[in-house]
């Protein structure tokens, strides 16, 4: 997605602006990029702690949930899946963006140009996917708990698909995405981006020539729609159901004492703050990202230069972007009692402790209230 003044400057409608077949004759139309050295250490600072949170937080999810046999829960599985996704992000792709923010041009070679918006798509989807399953896997084990099983026992088809379908989606780019040069009188000008095929086509009311990239236009679109407004949709009304269902609905069973009244207000409180969360962090983060894409994609006169603050927002954008991965295990293990002792476990704190369990909303519908106490603690 990214533009360069070469790319800019290559699509012109006046041919008297500069003579492309002889580069040599020209120096450098504008001036080399210069960063401040207060904004490389900001930026710096600000991303690599973004990566530390990211791996340290999405791994510690992993080992938790694979040394848990009682936290090996569907739910849970999905969660591991995500917390993969955001590692191949942050491993693959926030340094990217991070070193090409702050050097001049693209410096890091047809590989990692090809790699990195591959990684970048890649992830989106599994991680996206990853967040419908979860909404799914809670819709089903809430509001019809009776057919929970429909995803328990097609979990791990589920995650094998999710990875088929994000490979599939970014596929295109590993053939499309190409390192670029051009050869100026007083620099060589190096850039990443896009080469679809051009189609030229005749303005019925000027006569002229109008260039595009159709095929471009049309990627980046379904990748935007597929990825986040309708995921998003989805989710709102996945989440709307299981609020309603959570908020309303009384547990199933026998007369029950006050004391497990308060326990049951206490989940609803928090498996509603939680799914809140979720939602709200997830759409926050993304939805620049998905302003500059369309930017990008429709804005009036792609044959002008960029503005000025499309590069400020593009950079925000891919920073909070970025930032979910880093927030997602934060989220999650901060809403759950279990994955907080399973940290503690993991660094050596292994005293038995009472604490309040801390029940699956889902269990709540389909087991007796008067086995809540015993059964539910096990369960995410």
């Amino acid at each position: 997605m990214e533009n360069t003044i070469g790319e800019t400057l290559n699509v012109t409608a006046n041919p008297y602006i500069l003579d492309y077949d002889n580069e040599l004759n020209w120096n450098y139309p504008v001036p080399l990029k210069k960063v401040a050295q207060w904004e490389i250490i900001l930026k710096i600072t600000l991303y690599s702690l973004l990566m530390l949170i990211a791996i340290v937080g999405n791994i510690l999810i992993i080992v938790v949930v694979a040394r848990n046999k009682r936290m090996q829960t569907t739910t849970n599985f999905f969660l591991v899946n995500l917390a993969v996704s955001d590692l191949l992000v942050t491993a693959c792709c926030s340094w990217v963006r991070l070193v090409d923010d702050l050097t001049e041009g693209w410096v890091l070679g047809n590989v990692f140009c090809k790699l990195n918006s591959f990684a970048q798509v890649t992830s989106m989807v599994a991680g996206i996917f990853s967040l419908v399953l979860i909404a799914c896997d809670r819709f089903f084990g809430i509001v019809f708990a009776m057919k929970a099983h429909i995803i328990e026992r097609r979990a791990s088809y589920a995650i094998v698909i999710t990875w088929v379908c994000a490979i599939a989606v970014a596929s295109p780019l590993l053939f499309v995405r190409q390192e670029e040069s051009r050869v100026w009188a007083n620099h060589v000008e190096i850039w990443c981006d896009d080469t679809w095929p051009l189609i030229e086509e005749v303005d019925p009311v000027t006569g002229s020539i109008m260039k595009s990239f159709k095929g471009r236009k049309a990627y980046y679109t379904f990748v935007t729609v597929a990825l986040y407004f309708v995921p998003i949709l989805t989710m709102s009304v996945i989440y709307f159901l299981i609020i309603l269902t959570v908020w309303f609905t009384r547990a199933p069973g026998e007369r029950i004492s006050v004391k497990e009244i308060q326990v049951q207000k206490k989940v609803k409180r928090k498996v509603v703050i939680m799914l809140i969360t979720i939602l709200a962090t997830f759409g926050l983060c993304w939805l620049p990202l998905e302003i500059v894409i369309l930017y990008s994609e429709y804005r009036p006169n792609k044959h002008e230069q960029l503005p000025h603050w499309y590069s400020i927002m593009e950079f925000v954008s891919y920073t909070l972007a970025f930032a979910n991965s880093a927030l997602n295990p934060l989220i999650y293990a901060g809403f759950n009692e279990n994955f907080r002792k399973g940290f503690r476990a993991l660094f050596g704190n292994n005293e038995r402790k009472l604490y309040a369990a801390i029940y699956r909303a889902d269990s709540m519908y389909h087991t007796s209230t008067t086995h809540v106490m015993t059964t539910q603690h096990t369960q995410l």
